[in-house]
């Protein structure tokens, strides 16, 4: 793993990216975040989140990453664009990944709908 991430290059510890389920929950498929697009796009809502998750964490293997925003002491967030099927249901969906030091592994931030 290079450090600090690149533009262009594979998301760092993909393999071993993760998400606190309030995150999924109250932001990124709650009616206050991203839900409502979510659910029009792939008919999921916060009962899904188990199902969303494991489609975010599938697409972001080996995925390119778009921007690096280095915040100093508070880590590195990385934006990667993936192409994410859920079901029949298939869509470009803009995620966000948070390092909190070089070698953890990414934290999923949010993700939505690319429009």
């Amino acid at each position: 793993m290079t450090w600090p991430p690149k533009i262009g290059e594979p998301l760092p510890g993909s393999e071993a990216a993760w998400c606190e389920p309030i995150k999924l929950e109250e932001w990124i498929l709650s009616a206050r975040g991203h839900g409502a697009e979510l659910r029009r796009v792939f008919q999921v809502g916060v009962d899904d989140s188990e199902r969303v998750w494991d489609a975010i964490a599938r697409a972001v293997q080996g995925a390119s990453i778009a921007t690096v925003r280095d915040r100093g002491a508070l880590g590195i967030v990385c934006g990667v664009i993936v192409e994410m099927t859920i079901d029949d249901r298939h869509a470009s969906v803009t995620t966000s990944w948070h390092y909190a030091t070089e070698g953890s592994p990414p934290r999923l931030v949010t993700a939505y709908v690319t429009l």
